[in-house]
């Protein structure tokens, strides 16, 4: 899903909704004094979030880092369920497996699969 940009005034807007108080930490964002921030989709995309201003909340931009680099493991895993179950396997590289060429007999010589 391709993320939209925001104007000037759109994050002004979603800034002065919330107050400037970060949507993560809780604690006000100083914009004025130079307080780094950024746009926070409060339900990821990912997970279903809506891509509009309901979802969007100001952050500071280290809190909004944390934030996302906890996410990754529980996307990552999400990710990998959902191939699973639609039947889509990462190709294994091992000798021997599935994917290769070739196959261990029971006797132990390697045969070509399309022999055996």
């Amino acid at each position: 899903m391709k993320r939209r940009s925001l104007s000037r005034v759109m994050r002004t807007r979603i800034y002065d909704s919330s107050n400037g108080e970060c949507c993560i930490c809780g604690l006000y964002i100083h914009a004025e004094r130079g307080d780094k921030w950024i746009v926070e989709h409060v339900k990821p995309l990912w997970l279903g979030g809506a891509d509009d201003e309901t979802n969007m909340r100001p952050a500071h931009q280290s809190c909004a880092v944390q934030k996302t680099s906890a996410e990754a493991p529980v996307k990552a895993k999400s990710d990998r369920v959902r191939a699973k179950h639609l039947g889509i396997r990462k190709p294994s590289r091992m000798p021997g497996s599935r994917d290769s060429k070739s196959k261990r007999t029971l006797d132990g010589r390697t045969v070509l699969r399309s022999e055996a």
